[in-house]
């Protein structure tokens, strides 16, 4: 008779949990660094998805860890090795959307619902139940993601035979150095003494693809010529609406790379916004389309982008972006809603009723977050509150007003 597998003990387990746990949080940071450098559309979109799916996956992995008796926080996500995280730096470093997507999911995913996949076969059953279904949950969400991803990664190729060698060669070259580290089971008993900060450069303006038309003079930008009462003032909005969502996913993305140190549920909750903003222009775009319009049929603006993107504390961002335009967004939101009714368009009611419960909620992350990480630190909350009023005093873009009860709440 065939003797059995022997089965995973509980500290093997935890190790190996740790470890899956490191590379989810590293690809969420991976795609939250580049989805503002990263032109095409579609790309943005699932990228503003699978942030959230991920750090959920991170999540659900730490919360199984203590259940292992893997209870202090360092061990919670465990650097393979030395030699994993100086690859993951050498992917970070890529500026190639091919490149970028090559190592995500012909390399990294790949590995990781490898490593999963072989972890159930020493699942000791029914005793690690509960691991097993958090590991078979993620390895098919995972999948999905790869099928994606590969087809993305044709559609980027298409028949450019050059760009397919190269990656071709850079997969090899990291599936070897994947192989050479040891991959996410590299010995237990060696801990990683290297890592590597994220760090971004001044940002301009978030890339787009060829499609979109770039209004670099704010002052030349009519939006206060729009209303939703008229067929060409609803396209308008709602094009001005659709480049604003991805910026929301790209901003979102920056400060999940740029501060790994954040709370993990203020992480969570970027990481949530990502993926209703990435909802929000899927269906702002089916929207525009269906009313006749397209992507680029107006010019667009980036003003509020270089204030926010490039502040040094990341308070000063949610506080300029969800505290500020957010709740101005949903008043405008709430104003088309009311038109749209009168107007019998039922099809935007509906999308602009879920876009608005996303955003009031998306308000008060930027009001909870500035509250708890101010709460002992009376001039760092001073500040925080103050940089939008100073900001939007000097300088506006049309139709966005500073609200006087958020600096109320700097007394």
């Amino acid at each position: 008779m065939e003797e059995s597998k022997e089965k995973m003990r509980v500290k093997e387990g935890a190790t190996r949990l740790s470890k899956y746990r490191y590379l989810e949080i590293q690809i969420v940071e991976l795609m939250g660094g580049w989805v503002e450098s990263i032109p095409e559309a579609e790309v943005k979109v699932s990228f503003g998805r699978q942030m959230y799916q991920d750090i959920v996956h991170a999540d659900v992995i730490g919360k199984r860890l203590p259940e292992l008796k893997a209870r202090q926080e360092r061990y919670h996500a465990t650097a393979p090795s030395d030699g994993f995280v100086a690859m993951l730096e050498k992917i970070w470093h890529q500026k190639s959307t091919v490149h970028r997507l090559t190592a995500l999911y012909r390399v990294l995913k790949p590995g990781l619902v490898s490593a999963l996949t072989d972890h159930l076969s020493f699942i000791a059953l029914p005793e690690d139940e509960p691991t097993e279904r958090i590991l078979r949950s993620i390895i098919e969400a995972e999948r999905d993601d790869i099928e994606w991803g590969g087809k993305i990664i044709t559609k980027l190729i298409h028949n450019d035979t050059a760009l397919l060698r190269e990656s071709e060669a850079w997969e090899k070259e990291l599936q070897s150095l994947w192989d050479a580290c040891g991959g996410l089971n590299a010995d237990s008993n060696k801990t990683a003494t290297y890592s590597f900060k994220k760090k971004f450069d001044y940002s301009k303006q978030p890339a787009r693809d060829a499609r979109w038309i770039i209004a670099d003079d704010s002052t030349a930008y009519s939006e206060k010529n729009w209303s939703f009462d008229t067929a060409e003032g609803k396209l308008h909005l709602l094009h001005d609406l659709l480049n604003s969502e991805y910026i929301t996913v790209e901003r979102t993305g920056r400060i999940l790379a740029e501060f790994p140190d954040l709370p993990w549920a203020m992480r969570i909750d970027m990481a949530r916004q990502s993926w209703d903003e990435a909802r929000h222009a899927e269906i702002i775009q089916r929207r525009l389309e269906e009313l006749g319009g397209y992507v680029g049929m107006y010019p667009v603006n980036f003003w509020g982008w270089e204030v926010d993107v490039n502040r040094p504390d990341p308070l000063e961002r949610l506080a300029l972006s969800n505290m500020t335009f957010e709740r101005e967004s949903s008043k405008h939101v709430r104003d088309w809603i009311a038109k749209a009714k009168k107007q019998g368009d039922n099809a935007s009611v509906q999308l602009l009723e879920y876009i608005l419960a996303d955003e009031v909620t998306h308000v008060q992350y930027g009001l909870h977050w500035v509250d708890e990480l101010t709460k002992n630190d009376p001039d760092r909350r001073k500040k925080v509150l103050a940089y939008p009023k100073n900001l939007l005093a000097e300088e506006h873009p049309v139709g966005v007003r500073f609200d006087e009860t958020i600096n109320k709440r700097s007394d």
